[in-house]
């Protein structure tokens, strides 16, 4: 169900933290399946934010890739032709 919320619906641009960097968490939960986003954490430093990330997806996955969130692109039908393919 889509969120029409105005304080909800937005981008947020602002980092989360001053000193820390932000990580992007995909997992996957077996060998065949592809990775899938499950979140993000801040942390200062990679090690910090491996930590955290194993206590946020605890022993579920297979597969867990820590990505610095400043070197992830997204985009989106809009941004791209993704459509077109």
């Amino acid at each position: 169900m889509p969120n029409d919320s105005p304080e909800l619906n937005h981008e947020v641009t602002a980092p989360r933290a001053g000193t820390a960097r932000e990580w992007e968490l995909f997992v996957s939960e077996d060998a065949t399946e592809s990775p899938r986003h499950v979140g993000s954490v801040t942390a200062p430093t990679r090690e910090a934010a491996l930590e955290r990330a194993e206590l946020h997806v605890g022993r579920d996955a297979a597969t867990l890739w820590l990505c610095p969130a400043d070197e992830v692109t997204r985009r989106t039908a809009e941004t791209a032709a993704l459509s077109n393919r």
